[in-house]
């Protein structure tokens, strides 16, 4: 119990003194456990691909989720396993560095529906952040009343609305949402500003209509830039 508190104290004091690991640096984790299940993914609804010993070391190349006063299977860990890359509950492991200084993955916990279950539309044979592959496009590097900016990213199984947010050079943020991999900016949402602005695009799952109850399935990706004038 006394070393759990410690490793807890150390965690929330290295986040406010602002501690953050470096690019360059080793990360390294202790299993605190016996039969600690590595997983496909950050979420345990993938499957066990196999499990670590009690006070086996592992480098550990990044996180899901952020700490703040106690675990609540939100927070997961990156870690090379033999010749893959694994995830495991944070919980279950001791690290070198507090756990908000160790690198954001762009991978997020699996939607789940009423009855907590993750949809049957997504593949869960692998990672489903890692499935979001392919290619941003966009219509033009400018914009003008009569002819919106057309935006394409890729698709992902099992998600069924995607957004793009788009933001201004001063950091005004406006959204657009399409259920297919294709979306319209339209110019008279924007702000009057001009400049370079940058869009990015995220995959959602959702089987109600407000938006509140989206559920974002992967982090953003930048998609481009465009130049807007002033209007």
């Amino acid at each position: 119990m006394i070393r759990k508190i410690v490793c807890m104290l150390i965690v929330i004091l290295g986040v406010v003194a602002g501690v953050h690991a470096q690019p360059d640096d080793t990360i390294y984790g202790l299993v605190s456990v016996d039969r600690a299940d590595v997983r496909i993914g950050p979420d345990f609804a993938y499957d066990s691909i196999g499990q670590l010993p009690l006070d086996a070391s592992v480098v550990v190349l990044g996180r899901v989720g952020y700490f703040y006063y106690r675990w609540d299977s939100m927070e997961w860990l990156q870690i090379r396993f033999g010749d893959r890359i694994g995830w495991i509950y944070a919980r279950l492991l001791r690290t070198s560095v507090p756990f908000n200084a160790i690198p954001l993955q762009g991978e997020m916990l699996l939607p789940r529906d009423r009855n907590g279950r993750v949809p049957e539309e997504f593949d869960l044979s692998s990672d489903v952040c890692s499935q979001w592959t392919g290619s941003f496009g966009q219509s033009g590097n400018s914009i003008a009343k009569d002819a919106p900016l057309s935006v394409t990213y890729p698709g992902l199984t099992g998600a069924n609305v995607y957004s793009v947010l788009v933001i201004s050079p001063t950091g005004f943020r406006t959204s657009f949402d399409s259920e297919t991999t294709t979306a319209t900016i339209e110019f008279e949402y924007l702000p009057a500003e001009a400049g370079t602005y940058t869009w990015q695009a995220a995959p959602y799952w959702s089987n109600e209509v407000p938006r509140y109850t989206w559920q974002q399935v992967c982090l953003l990706q930048t998609g481009g830039t465009f130049e807007k004038p002033a209007s």
